[in-house]
């Protein structure tokens, strides 16, 4: 007989990590650890494609933001998984009243860090719409919304800072007074989705007027809806939230810590996930089209010097006003890594071929 069913047949206890239904803090601690995992990835791709596949790249607001954001998010994390956070998804009388105290001066530093958290991802996001879009009315508007992300941030964390005034959440006594926490944990939520939702619309703003393909248009914005798993979690979140105040609010409570996790974890893979799409479209496998007209991308040629059939030597400038523009004076970038150059033959009317050199474009 196996050790395992022997032991289960004498009765002995269970050895390891056991989930019982008075105990769900292993599932919270697990799920905290991969969606920290996950997230670390994610900011590694952003990075990757940052200052790998694109070249002169400087460390500047954006990647400062975020890293900030990446850094509270740890510490938020980190909140969950040290001894006194063992607490969350424990039935309330299993915990002493030490246990208890500990494990809400840690909830208190988590909340701090996870509005932090969410915040600085935001503005991340910001100030990479503001270098992406030069004209002055997309500029305009998101520092619009980059002044309101930083009023909900410092209300939402002065609010959860100063809720009972110059004293904790976790001190007793009939005499503090602290703002309603149920209303004001919904306020947060509930304008934390408006930003999301804002963070969603301003990129569709910015990059719906230029001038690429329905395809190419479609996989970009893809790419900033990833945050519409945070909006959906975030409303888990407000489904969950009146269990905080039930008596059993460390059980119970579950769902609302699980759905913490998910929230902080979407909100940061949201501002990285972007930057996937460059890195999807260095690859030469195909992986995002299998046909290269989906990411062709013609650029006028300020200069070609070339030799046509006839052997007679001809300079092709792409001068005059764009109207005059000839078609065959265009240089063509496709994602086959191949320069291919065209000049219109004396006499003929098709573009014949002058020839093709391997290039490295960068992003």
């Amino acid at each position: 007989m196996p050790l395992a069913f022997r032991r289960a047949s004498e009765g002995a206890p269970p050895v390891g990590i056991v989930v019982t239904e008075s105990n769900m803090n292993p599932i919270l601690q697990m799920t905290t650890w991969l969606l920290l995992a996950l997230t670390s990835l994610m900011l590694c791709f952003r990075f990757l494609t940052k200052f790998f596949l694109k070249t002169n790249q400087r460390f500047g607001w954006e990647e400062m933001l975020i890293t900030a954001a990446f850094l509270a998010g740890l510490g938020e994390s980190v909140t969950f998984l040290i001894p006194e956070g063992e607490i969350f998804g424990k039935e309330r009388s299993d915990i002493s009243d030490d246990e208890l105290t500990a494990g809400l001066k840690v909830q208190y530093a988590g909340e701090l860090l996870y509005i932090l958290a969410l915040g600085l991802a935001k503005l991340s996001v910001c100030a990479g719409l503001t270098a992406l879009s030069p004209e002055t009315g997309h500029r305009r508007l998101t520092g619009v919304f980059v002044v309101a992300v930083i009023i909900w941030s410092l209300v939402a964390f002065i609010g959860s800072a100063f809720q009972c005034g110059s004293h904790g959440p976790w001190e007793p006594g009939s005499g503090i007074k602290c703002v309603d926490k149920h209303a004001f944990l919904e306020y947060v939520a509930i304008t934390n989705i408006l930003t999301d939702v804002a963070l969603i619309a301003l990129p569709t703003a910015v990059i719906y007027p230029l001038k690429m393909s329905v395809r190419t248009r479609i996989t970009v914005l893809s790419f900033f809806s990833v945050r519409i798993l945070a909006i959906v979690a975030t409303i888990c979140q407000l489904i969950y939230l009146p269990r905080l105040f039930e008596h059993d609010f460390t059980l119970r409570g579950f769902p609302y810590y699980l759905s913490m996790q998910f929230v902080q974890f979407s909100s940061i893979s949201a501002a990285c996930a972007a930057y996937f799409w460059p890195f999807l479209r260095s690859l030469r496998s195909g992986l995002i089209s299998a046909d290269n007209r989906a990411f062709t991308s013609e650029y006028a040629l300020s200069k070609l010097r070339g030799t046509p059939r006839n052997g007679a030597n001809a300079d092709l400038v792409s001068g005059g006003s764009s109207k005059n523009r000839d078609r065959s004076n265009y240089i063509k970038i496709t994602t086959d890594n191949t320069v291919t150059t065209s000049v219109r033959g004396q006499g003929s009317g098709n573009d014949e071929p002058l020839g093709s050199e391997g290039y490295m474009k960068d992003w």
